[in-house]
């Protein structure tokens, strides 16, 4: 029974090409769904984040600290997301508009927070 089934559809053509189609689909749906999901990261770097850093700088043990200024220039080496160095306003706007996926905003107590990593009590940075 099941060879005379083959031998009908090997005999008709137009069965044989419905058959052949019918097996590519999934075959071509596969290649383009792996395809799509495949390097999900590769491409962050043209993903726009814009940064705000509102940091103070602080005197600590006869020094200045700057760490919010130290992160941006840590930042504008990493080359992992788009990052965008604007002002507030600017990156609410950009928010609005659809131009910055997500706004990075450093606190204005940034840097006299990190004095207080040594101490017992420090200080979280939110």
């Amino acid at each position: 029974m099941i060879k005379g089934e083959f031998k009908f559809i090997f005999h008709n053509k137009l069965i044989m090409l419905s058959t052949i189609v019918i097996m590519i689909i999934p075959f071509l749906y596969s290649i383009f769904f792996l395809k799509s999901v495949w390097d999900p990261y590769g491409n962050t770097g043209d993903l726009p984040v814009a940064v705000v850093n509102n940091d103070q700088p602080v005197k600590y043990e006869g020094k200045t600290m700057n760490v919010g200024k130290q992160t941006v220039q840590e930042l504008k080496k990493n080359k992992q997301l788009g990052w965008r160095f604007v002002s507030k306003q600017k990156a609410q706007a950009g928010l609005k508009q659809r131009k910055y996926y997500t706004v990075v905003t450093i606190p204005k107590d940034f840097s006299k927070n990190a004095t207080t990593v040594m101490s017992t009590t420090p200080k979280k940075c939110i």
